[in-house]
């Protein structure tokens, strides 16, 4: 005899395999339990854990969606309630110009117009946001000035020139 004992090998196919399998599994009240439905339990359980995640994928992204309207809403409810804060600090006519110094927040100065007296509407020269300082070329008669916030508020100024008595 040699040191390496060879035991016989017996082959047979996997269908028949599968049979014999399921057969004598039947005799002892078990279920089979074949590579296949190892690998289809796998499959399954794998697919509810996806499934899970794709659910919970769905509602954060849902939750992220709907979470910041919330602040919109709160945010148009609070800006309804507030007026624009225009107001004009100073004015004065020079050389046949009328310079307006603007205060308030968020003014919007490439929206600031006036319609003269005779109804023509008139642009500023120049503003300096910096400063709030408006300047139109004035003729002297009766204005009304229109000045917007960037929240789209306006208000409405009226110039009366000085009268002589």
């Amino acid at each position: 005899m040699s040191a390496f004992h060879r035991t016989k090998k017996y082959t047979m196919k996997k269908d028949v395999a599968s049979s014999t399998l399921a057969k004598v599994l039947s005799s002892v009240e078990k279920s089979s339990n074949t590579p296949i439905d190892k690998m289809l339990k796998k499959r399954v359980n794998a697919a509810k854990g996806y499934s899970r995640y794709l659910n919970a994928v769905k509602i954060m992204l849902a939750f992220t969606l709907v979470v910041p309207l919330v602040f919109v809403f709160t945010a148009n409810a609070k800006d309804a309630e507030t007026k624009a804060d225009i107001s004009v600090g100073d004015y004065y006519v020079q050389d046949g110009y009328l310079f307006i110094d603007l205060d308030g927040p968020f003014i919007d100065y490439t929206s600031v117009y006036a319609v003269s007296g005779n109804g023509s509407t008139v642009f500023p020269v120049d503003f300096n946001s910096g400063t709030g300082m408006v300047s139109f070329p004035y003729d002297e008669t009766e204005w009304n000035i229109y000045v917007s916030d960037l929240n789209s508020e306006t208000v409405h100024m009226l110039l009366t020139p000085p009268t002589d008595y």
